[in-house]
């Protein structure tokens, strides 16, 4: 329970140092270090203002996403889609990429390796075309800037001045792939 909004617990007790919250859409999380000792009701009350702020940003992301719609691609569609963002930011930021992959992803839409290899969710097959260039022009900025700092932001910024806007309505569109059951 948090709040006044009842959710799913579970209790993990793994090798880390800290305790640590994970929130989904409909359940939480509380991962415990292996020899904890202590209450885990605990560490759940004195997180419990954050859980209940998370619950309702949850169930407001969950309303207005359930209006948005959802691609079909084929895979062949979507490489293609990729591979022509690829070609084109690519050679904007002046960067070379490595391989390309495409696989399922429970948590991203796209990642980057430090050799430049760059991965790509499937699941970016169900997002408008503007959604999936933002991730590939995310991925490849990583080729010049490899964090989040604001250096970073501003290579996105330069050549997309909606990045912001696009990378929040990306939290709406894995609300909409949750409400499909296509994703945790």
């Amino acid at each position: 329970m948090a709040g006044d909004l009842e959710v799913r617990c579970e209790v993990i007790y793994r090798r880390v140092k800290n305790p640590r919250i994970e929130l989904r859409f409909d359940s939480l999380r509380l991962i415990l270090p292996a020899d904890f000792t202590g209450d885990p009701m605990e560490v759940l009350s004195s997180r419990s203002d954050w859980i209940q702020r998370k619950i309702h940003e949850f169930h407001e992301m969950l309303e207005r996403a359930s209006d948005m719609e959802l691609e079909y691609r084929r895979d062949k569609e979507l490489r293609s889609l990729v591979s022509g963002f690829l070609d084109h930011y690519s050679d904007v930021l002046g960067v070379e990429y490595g391989r390309v992959r495409f696989r399922r992803m429970r948590s991203r839409w796209g990642s980057c390796s430090s050799r430049g290899n760059l991965s790509f969710n499937t699941l970016l097959s169900h997002l408008p075309d503007r959604m999936v260039e933002y991730v590939v022009l995310h991925e490849l900025a990583h080729l010049r800037e490899m964090n989040h700092s604001p250096r970073f932001w501003g290579i996105l910024e330069s050549e997309m001045p909606d990045c912001t806007e696009r990378r929040r309505m990306l939290r709406y569109y894995w609300a909409r792939l949750y409400m499909e059951g296509l994703v945790d």
